[in-house]
């Protein structure tokens, strides 16, 4: 009987994780700068860090977004969940050695789909692009936007690598898009990793002014 309860909890899990998401994304104050972006250029893929996604993902569900997940049985139940909150997912690894995801990507992009991804991943070092990141963007021809975020009130579970948070209801978060990237066709493991630079420059810069308005609308 206990085995069945846990079974039938395991099941539906992804789907009580996007409902109460949603519910209490719906219960903080949020800002959204800078998403103008998206309707001049169209065709994005935006840039985010680990530990952002449940600051994000529960307002960007209409935005025609594609997200790239592991193959794993973790993995299966956050496809579901992300599925629920309106996302077309992809499964595979943006590893530097995996392609399958990399190309499924590719291929989304080629749909019409926006990438999310989080570029210090799958294993981080927290904050550290990776060059799939990059690749995607040359291979896509599609412009890459960073996007921050900041919050006045969070649980941070502290257990996780990426220092994941949940911004908490009655609180107030901003989430702020910068300028697009574009990246030339140079491919030689220096241009990556410069290019790379630039992606984690432009997300430093773009967390730094959420937090900068947050705390401005705090003075007002």
């Amino acid at each position: 009987m206990k085995r069945h309860l846990k079974d039938e909890l395991r099941m539906h899990l992804p789907e009580i994780a996007a409902r109460l998401l949603r519910v209490l994304s719906r219960l903080v104050r949020t800002k959204i700068i800078g998403f103008d972006q998206v309707e001049r250029f169209g065709k994005v893929n935006f840039a985010i860090w680990h530990g952002d996604e449940m600051a994000m993902l529960p307002r960007f569900g209409n935005i025609n977004g594609v997200i790239l997940i592991s193959q794993s049985k973790d993995g299966e139940m956050l496809a579901r969940g992300a599925r629920l909150l309106g996302y077309h997912v992809v499964r595979g690894s943006s590893s530097r050695r995996a392609v399958g995801g990399m190309v499924a990507l590719i291929k989304a992009s080629a749909q019409g789909y926006r990438g999310i991804l989080a570029v210090d991943g799958p294993q981080g070092p927290l904050h550290t692009c990776k060059p799939g990141v990059v690749r995607l963007s040359q291979k896509s021809g599609v412009p890459l936007l960073p996007v921050g975020a900041a919050t006045t009130r969070r649980y941070v579970f502290k257990k996780t690598w990426s220092k994941s948070y949940l911004p908490l209801p009655f609180g107030r978060q901003v989430i702020f898009f910068g300028e697009p990237l574009f990246f030339g066709q140079d491919k030689d493991a220096k241009s990556l990793a410069n290019y790379c630079k630039q992606v984690e420059q432009a997300l430093h810069s773009a967390n730094r002014e959420a937090k900068t308005i947050l705390r401005q609308a705090d003075r007002q």
